[in-house]
Order: structure tokens, then C-alpha cells, then sequence
């Protein structure tokens, strides 16, 4: 028994890691995650040199020295453009922005397309020199502006996040959403790989040559187990890549990469084995009802919406995860992957807690297998256009 199981892991699992399929999927996933985390460096190859910019000041202040520090790299030249001129030069090449500051501090930027941080560091900048002008013609003493103008420091800490601040919350919380996504992405696509596969393999029967050589059962397993093994390697290569690239890349400022420590990546994997297992069971169950591709997914659909569900559910808990709903459907072995890691990621948990949900997702698991062994000696098989007839058959005994 061991050995054609074995026979079968190891077929199912070298053409799976051999397949163009997994392969290329890989390496595009691969391809955009480093492309991703370097979308900065590579828009800067093309965004060509500095833009030239004019200043148009009414000001008795010189402004350049004040732009130059607020972050302008490119020579400002001085001008004395109208607006109408300013368009002209515009449109001729002569500079990409023109900045014309009235005496009234209004500032008019003239530019062929959007210049949000030449307008950022412009707005910055006219501000500090009207705020000195109204402060010297009152009178005031600078130092009592900035004192009343300084803000009051207040750190929160929430006890029921494990001593996490606001900030640091939600910035786990921006992690944990990558990482979700990541399981759903992942449950969902190797979920649906396993029903297709067996349909595939029934409708050019290679099932029957298959069946003939193992139980029905050893089949069923060995899929689901090469599968898993295929998910997590391919899972690994994409946190590893993902993690590198958030490194090297300030877009992931807001990640709390701290957070990706050895605890969450066991958690992670964890969860994501345990959801694989139960919603993997269910749709080689189901699977095994359908002849064709076509008519998988009118069978499979109920396990799809609980996949759905689950994430769904995840997404609207990041910003209550310590709610009382949240709570109770974390112990719901459907939900249990994505809602109790998503709690353990944010709150701090009992471990009790997070000890019943595993049991709980174990029993479900077994229950699953016991049930779903049962579906899949019957409908493996089944060569019928409808399987919900087929279905009946298999629960009223009659196979």
C-alpha cells in the first residue's frame, strides 16, 4: 500500500514540478513581485532628466535657495512671464513648469501634465514665507508660535493588540492583507487545480488505468498530498522574492516587516496547510461526481463560496479583529485559516484559543476525509451527466 501510494505521490508530484505550466506561472509571479518592488527605480529610468523649471516671483524674498532645500534638484531660472507667456513656454519645450508667485502669496503652476511634488515643494515653500512675513509684521515672538503650534505627543497602546500602537497596527495590518491574499490566492488556484486535474483524467480515462493500479482512496491522496507539496514550494519562492523585494523598495514602507518574523511564516504555513487540506478534500470529493471540466464548477461552486466567504470575512475583520463576530467565526473550521491567523497576526490570542481552533480544524479535516474517501470510491468512477444523481446514490448506499 505504502509503495503505490508512494508510486503515485511521487508521479503526481515530478509532473507537476516539471509541468511549463508551474514553471511559467512561477516565473511570471516571480517577474512581478521583483517588478513590483522596483516599480520606483524602473519608472525613474524613464522618466529621463530633471525638469526644467521657471520662477515667476513677485516676492521681495528670493525663493530658490528655499526650493533648493524643499528638494527641487533641477536649476531654477528666473523669469517675468504672464500666465499666457508661461503657456507659450510651456508648449514650446522652453520648461516643463513654470511657478508664478503674486505678491498675494496665490501661486499658478504651469506645466503640460501633473507636477504633484513640484506643487508639494512650491505650496511648502510660499507658506514658510507668507507664515514669516505675518509673524515679523506682528510682532511675534517666533519662539511662542512654534511652542503653541507643537503638537502634544500621545502613544496609545491597545492591550488587546499585545502592546501594538495604532500605527503599528495598522501597518500589521497592511502585511497581514498581503499575506491573505496570498493563502486565498494559493488555496484557491491548487483547489481548483486538484478538480480539474481528475476531470481531466477521466474524461481521457486514464482514470480507469489509474484505479486499476491503486485504491481509489491512495489516488485521492496522493493528489492532494503532491499538490500541497507543489503549493508550498511555489508559496515559499513568492514570500522569500516578496520579502526580499519589500526590502529594497520604500513602497513597502507602510509593511511591518518586523512582524514577518519565524512565528508569522509558521503561523503562515500552518493555516495555509491545514485550509488546503479541508477545502483540497471537499473539491476531490466533488469533483470526482463531474466527467468534464465543464460541469466542475456547478459541483464545486459550494466550496468556492466558503473560500470566498472566508476571505471576504478576513478583509472586513483587519480594522476590527478583536470584534465578538470575529471572535466566534475564527473557530469555524471553514474560516478558521484565514480568521484565526489574521487575529494571531493583530491580537494577542490565548493560546488556548488558537489550540481549539487547530483541534477543531483536525477533526474537521478527518471528518472531511472519512467522508470525502467515501464520495471519491464512488464517483471516481462515474462517467454520468449528472451528478447529483450520482450524489444521491452514493449517500443512499447504492453505488
Amino acid at each position: 500500500m505504502n509503495r503505490k501510494f508512494l508510486t503515485l505521490y511521487r508521479f503526481n508530484l515530478l509532473q507537476k514540478l516539471r509541468a511549463k505550466s508551474f514553471l511559467i506561472s512561477t516565473v511570471l509571479m516571480v517577474l512581478f513581485l521583483v517588478g513590483f518592488g522596483n516599480i520606483e527605480r524602473i519608472l525613474d529610468w524613464f522618466s529621463g532628466d530633471d525638469p526644467k523649471v521657471a520662477l515667476v516671483s513677485e516676492l521681495s524674498t528670493d525663493l530658490r535657495p528655499a526650493l533648493k532645500k524643499a528638494g527641487v534638484t533641477s536649476d531654477i531660472t528666473t523669469k517675468n512671464y504672464t500666465v499666457a507667456e508661461a503657456r507659450k513656454a510651456v508648449d514650446r519645450g522652453t520648461f516643463d513648469a513654470v511657478a508664478i508667485v503674486q505678491d498675494s502669496y496665490d501661486v499658478t503652476l504651469v506645466s503640460a501634465s501633473p507636477e504633484s511634488e513640484l506643487q508639494t515643494q512650491v505650496a511648502t515653500v510660499v507658506k514658510q514665507v507668507r507664515d514669516q512675513a505675518v509673524i515679523t509684521d506682528a510682532e511675534i515672538d517666533p519662539n511662542v508660535l512654534a511652542s503653541l503650534a507643537k503638537p502634544v505627543p500621545v502613544k496609545q497602546e491597545l492591550t488587546s493588540t499585545g502592546g501594538k500602537s495604532e500605527d503599528e497596527l495598522f501597518a500589521a495590518s497592511a502585511l497581514v492583507y498581503v499575506l491573505l491574499f496570498l493563502m486565498y490566492f494559493t488555496i484557491a488556484i491548487y483547489g481548483g487545480m486538484i478538480v480539474t486535474e481528475i476531470a481531466n483524467e477521466k474524461s481521457s480515462r486514464v482514470m480507469e488505468l489509474l484505479i486499476s493500479a491503486a485504491s481509489p482512496i491512495q489516488h485521492m491522496l496522493a493528489k492532494i498530498l503532491s499538490i500541497a507539496t507543489v503549493s508550498l514550494v511555489q508559496l515559499s519562492i513568492l514570500v522569500g522574492v516578496g520579502y526580499y523585494s519589500a526590502q529594497s523598495s520604500s513602497l513597502f514602507d507602510q509593511l511591518s516587516l518586523d512582524s514577518l518574523s519565524a512565528r508569522t511564516i509558521i503561523y503562515l504555513f500552518v493555516f495555509f496547510l491545514l485550509g488546503y487540506f479541508l477545502y483540497a478534500t471537499l473539491l476531490a470529493a466533488l469533483g470526482s461526481l463531474v466527467s468534464r471540466v465543464e460541469d466542475a464548477q456547478q459541483v464545486t461552486l459550494p466550496v468556492i463560496l466558503l473560500i470566498v466567504a472566508a476571505f471576504m470575512i478576513s478583509m472586513f475583520s483587519l480594522n476590527a479583529p478583536t470584534n465578538q463576530a470575529v471572535v466566534v467565526l475564527s473557530f469555524v473550521p471553514f474560516f478558521t485559516p484565514m480568521v484565526m491567523f489574521l487575529r494571531v497576526m493583530l491580537t494577542d490570542v490565548p493560546v488556548w484559543q488558537v489550540s481549539i481552533s487547530l483541534i477543531l480544524m483536525l477533526i474537521s479535516i478527518t471528518l472531511a476525509l472519512f467522508v470525502g474517501t467515501k464520495f471519491y470510491r464512488g464517483g471516481v468512477l462515474f462517467y454520468g451527466s449528472n451528478p447529483l444523481k450520482q450524489l444521491r446514490r452514493i449517500l443512499s448506499g447504492r453505488r
